[in-house]
This record gives C-alpha cells, sequence and structure tokens, in this order.
C-alpha cells in the first residue's frame, strides 16, 4: 500500500534505476579525486576538500550530499563530512577497494552505455561507434586506460570477490602443471600457488603484460614455481600442462571466436588433464535468481553487450556452455558454484 505522506514511493525504485548515471558518475568523482582517501585524512569540510584538490567548495558539497544520499558519507551538523563502512571501499588502500573498478566505469564503460540504443537497434558495438575501434584495441592503443584496466581486473576487491572464492571453491592442488590462459599480470595465479604448494604455474597472456606478471610473481616470491610466456591464445598455447583456466576469458568472444582458443587447449592438454573456465552463469528457465548473485551477472552481460555487440561476448548459460565445450572436444563434467557471482566450470577432453 501506498504511504500517502509519501506518494512517490510506489517509484522510488524505478527513479532510483533511471537516475542510475548520476550515481555512477558521483562515484566517480569521488574516486577520481580521492575524495575518501582526504576524508580518512581529516579533510572534512567542502572548503579543505576544495583547497588540497584546487576545486569548487560550492560544488564538492553538493556532490558530497549526493555521496551523503547514495550511503558513502555522514554530513554532521558542524557541515563535516566522514565516510560510512560502505564509501571506506572507495580508498585506494582498502583491502576490498573498489576504486579503480569506479574509475574504469566512469571513464571507458559510462561512454558506451550512453550509446546504448544503438548497440540494441543495430547490434553492433559501440566500442567501434564511440571508441573508433574495437574495445582491446583501444585498451592496447592508449596504454593509459589498458593499465587502469589492468589495475581493475587486478584489484583487491576483484580478488576478494572473484578469483578467491573460485580457488576456495575448487582443489587446483591436484594438479602438477597449470596454465591460466589470459592471465594478465599473475593475480589469479598468484592467489593460486600461496593456497596450494603443489603445481607449477604458468601464466600466459599477451607480451605487454610480461613486466607486470612478473613483478607480481616476484612479489610473492614465486619465482621457483611460476613463470609468465607471452604469446596469443588463438595461435597456440603452452602444451604438456594438466590443467588449462580461462578466467574471464570466453565472455568477452562469440562462439566462433571462442572455439580457436579453446580447441587449442584442446591440442594442448594432456589426455587426463582438465579445463576449468571461471566464467558467469547466467540462469535460464527454472533455475534460481538470487539478488545480487543475478544481478552481477546480468550487468556483466550488459557490459558485454555495450563493448561487444550481440554477437559477441556475452554471459552464457549452462546448456550453451555445454555445446560450446563440445564443439571443442571436451565435455562438461561439473559445475562447481562459489561465493560469489562465478562458478568454476570444470571439462575433460574427449
Amino acid at each position: 500500500m501506498a504511504d500517502p505522506e509519501h506518494p512517490q514511493q510506489p517509484i522510488a525504485p524505478l527513479l532510483h534505476a533511471a537516475f542510475g548515471a548520476q550515481s555512477a558518475q558521483i562515484l566517480y568523482i569521488a574516486a577520481k579525486l580521492g575524495l575518501a582517501d582526504l576524508l580518512l585524512k581529516g579533510h572534512r569540510t567542502a572548503i579543505e576538500l576544495g583547497r588540497v584538490l584546487e576545486a569548487d567548495a560550492v560544488a564538492l558539497r553538493r556532490v558530497l550530499r549526493g555521496l551523503v544520499a547514495i550511503g558513502v558519507c555522514d554530513e554532521r551538523r558542524d557541515g563535516q563530512f566522514e565516510l560510512t563502512p560502505l564509501g571506506q571501499h572507495l580508498c585506494a588502500d582498502h583491502p576490498d577497494s573498489v576504486q579503480s573498478r569506479v574509475i574504469l566505469n566512469g571513464e571507458v564503460h559510462y561512454a558506451l552505455w550512453a550509446d546504448i540504443l544503438a548497440t540494441v537497434k543495430t547490434g553492433e558495438s559501440a566500442s567501434q561507434r564511440v571508441l573508433g575501434t574495437s574495445f582491446y584495441d583501444h585498451l592496447a592503443r592508449y596504454p593509459e586506460v589498458g593499465l587502469l584496466f589492468d589495475r581493475a581486473m587486478t584489484s583487491a576487491g576483484w580478488i576478494r570477490y572473484r578469483f578467491r572464492p573460485a580457488v576456495e571453491a575448487y582443489d587446483f592442488g591436484q594438479f602438477g602443471r597449470i596454465v591460466d590462459v589470459g592471465g594478465g599480470n599473475g593475480t589469479l595465479m598468484v592467489e593460486l600457488l600461496t593456497r596450494h604448494s603443489g603445481p607449477y604455474g604458468i601464466v600466459f597472456d599477451v607480451p605487454r603484460l610480461a613486466e607486470a606478471a612478473r613483478q607480481k610473481i616476484d612479489g610473492a616470491q614465486l619465482t621457483t614455481r611460476c613463470e609468465f610466456i607471452g604469446g596469443n591464445a588463438f595461435d597456440a598455447v603452452p602444451p604438456g600442462a594438466d590443467a588449462y583456466v580461462l578466467s574471464n576469458f570466453l565472455i568477452s568472444w562469440g562462439d566462433d571466436e571462442a572455439l580457436v582458443p579453446l580447441r587449442n587447449c584442446r591440442k594442448a592438454i594432456v589426455s587426463r588433464g582438465k579445463l576449468l573456465l571461471i566464467e558467469w552463469i547466467m540462469p535460464t528457465g527454472s533455475e534460481l535468481r538470487e539478488g545480487f548473485r543475478f544481478w552481477d551477472t546480468v550487468i556483466m552481460d550488459l557490459i558485454m553487450l555495450a563493448a561487444f555487440g550481440s554477437r559477441s561476448g556475452y554471459v552464457r548459460s549452462r546448456p550453451e556452455f555445454h555445446m560450446l565445450l563440445e564443439a571443442a572436444g571436451f565435455a562438461l563434467t561439473a559445475v562447481i558454484p562459489t561465493t560469489a557471482s562465478i562458478s568454476v566450470i570444470e571439462a575433460v577432453p574427449v
């Protein structure tokens, strides 16, 4: 029943969603300017923040009140602002920081979202129209954007809510040699080898990530158990491993494209090896649709739609994973849920 004193209450969820772009940009401003870090350091008024940032204090006060409205800050009676526990996740050094992901959304994904109507009408990638090239070529063309993307994909929050749940849910310790295909700067492999002392790890990705991966491996003191190999999974993958991991990899490609690295893994894997996909799975039919897990899955699918178009990357359902793996020469043997939104999909060569 509607509240007579608050006649807009029934439509509040729609209005929150409709004005989500404003909330996203307020968060982007906070992350880009480092407002959360400054508030923790004691700069608590809009005037103090404006002085430090060389920004307009009146405008900052209005942004800070926007942050209050979405639960990031509280405003005290004396006009000072302070972070809420939720807002502390915007700090750069928070163990579950989302700062880089918020900046990536504001500087890259936001522009693609703004052109999503044309993508829905044509099925074509917004990246080509907005960025003038494909999404991954844009990352390569502008190194600072590529570095931002890499930071967001390997941030502390990303580790805690994606990599670590996968490592905790599946027994990677059963393998002797593991190749992380598209392993980026080695964050997942380091997490995996830190938990399991037995396997030897190979981080396989494009050569531009070599130095970042080596620094990550060195920093974890894993140089005797892990190495980086540069290459392209669409050409070949390192042979002879008993486990090939593809994390957040197939989601970027349509079926015809995704089959290429999968078939390369099929050629390279030992006879009793396992292929392990760490991916979101789109629920279908009567499958459970849980709160944040379902929202996160759908949002990832829509990000893929904007970045790659309707005929390329997308979040697959279980039947779609089954058919894709079968076409690549694998049989799907298990789907292991995690505490996060992703699952570990196990397959064996046939």
